[in-house]
């Protein structure tokens, strides 16, 4: 049997204009109040942040220490963490922006989310790959590693690109201990290569090869002795492999853009910065540690591209005063009220049926008794 259902033949214009208008008000205030909300992993990610922001204190008071003095106008922010534009360790060239941008430590945050987007927890085994190019994100993966209780294998260089950890007696090598020695980081790195170009120091001076070997020296530190880029790779995959004991890598993380890491040119244009989860197209064109660890179905987490993933992020690029831990979208973000927008939708609802599906909405209206159309219901099926 067919079902009739009762509206009016025509639905008036003052209901209908009194439909739209709500509409639009209801969008207005949609639109209008927005709510933050505290995005996951926020005490994480917290406790990540402040845990870099101290790190960066104590790699201050180490170059204190040492008598080097910040250029107020290229370290903008007086942190103490941006290098130096040239010296005997200075392997490439640098983007004094990215080195600036990467000097915060909400990154720690950023480093925290795209772990757990990589699907590790608390025991996991973690790869990481850094060197002296980006010390300010050095400290922040550290930093996430340590407070998500994560066991990290650590290869790392010594060498650094302009504005990098650059200083001859203070390498990434030489603020890694001083923050294992502090207290801040339980783990350090396992070995050292010389870095730079081929990761063999190509075209550093032969001062700056021996500041580097004397660095990993006085840091106790095992050095890489690969003298091509395939047996670089093989010999960093090897140590990674062994270090994990039979348990699974469950993902690798590069700092920079190291070649034994990244690849030779054709890996650094296939990687996008960030999580990337899926292999690249071809990719088994090229070799390298990221190419090796994404063809197993590890997750590469690749911080290139500095700016980029600040700006995904809602880090600002670069920052002109000190970053406090906590300003960033990754840690809250502005969203729509659920509840107002459901109570519009549904207050609409009600005065669609009301006016269109039944003669409520008119009998509300007082509408005349005698309208210039019949309004009378009929029967519907």
């Amino acid at each position: 049997m067919k079902k009739v259902y009762w509206r009016p033949k025509a639905v008036s214009r003052t209901g209908l204009v009194l439909i739209a208008f709500t509409a639009v008000v209801g969008l207005i205030v949609v639109e209008s109040v927005k709510v933050e909300r505290l995005q996951p992993h926020y005490d994480e990610k917290m406790a990540a942040t402040e845990l870099a922001a101290e790190a960066y204190d104590v790699i201050y008071d180490a170059r204190m220490e040492l008598g080097y003095d910040i250029d107020e106008t290229m370290d903008l922010t007086q942190s103490g963490m941006l290098g130096l534009a040239m010296s005997d360790v200075t392997s490439l060239a640098g983007d004094v922006t990215a080195k600036r941008t990467a000097i915060n430590p909400n990154f720690a945050a950023v480093a925290v989310q795209m772990l757990h987007d990589a699907g590790c927890d608390k025991g996991d085994v973690v790869a990481i790959g850094v060197s002296g190019s980006f010390p300010g994100i050095n400290v922040c993966v550290y930093a996430a590693a340590e407070v998500m209780e994560l066991k990290p294998i650590i290869v790392t260089s010594g060498a650094a690109s302009q504005w990098g950890a650059n200083l001859p007696d203070l390498l990434w090598l030489d603020m890694e201990r001083i923050l294992v020695e502090q207290g801040l980081f339980s783990t350090r790195a396992i070995a050292a290569s010389i870095g730079g170009f081929e990761d063999r120091g190509l075209g550093l001076s032969e001062e700056g090869l021996k500041a580097i070997d004397y660095g990993i020296e006085r840091n106790g530190l095992t050095k890489l002795k690969a003298e091509t880029f395939e047996d670089a790779v093989k010999e960093r995959m090897d140590l990674y492999d062994s270090q994990a004991n039979g348990k699974p890598i469950k993902a690798y993380i590069n700092v920079g853009a190291g070649t034994v890491s990244v690849g030779r040119t054709l890996g650094k244009k296939m990687f996008s910065p960030g999580l990337n989860l899926d292999p690249p197209d071809k990719i088994r064109q090229t070799d390298g540690i990221m190419p090796k660890f994404i063809l197993r179905g590890v997750p590469v987490i690749h911080f290139a591209q500095i700016a980029d993933i600040a700006e995904q992020n809602g880090l600002p690029v670069p920052p002109l005063v000190p970053p406090a831990p906590g300003e960033a979208a990754v840690f809250e973000a502005v969203d729509y009220s659920k509840i107002l927008a459901a109570s519009v939708l549904g207050l609409l609802g009600l005065m669609l049926y009301g006016f269109v599906r039944s003669d409520i909405g008119l009998r509300l209206l007082k509408l005349s008794k005698s309208p210039k159309k019949d309004t009378s219901t009929e029967a519907m099926v």
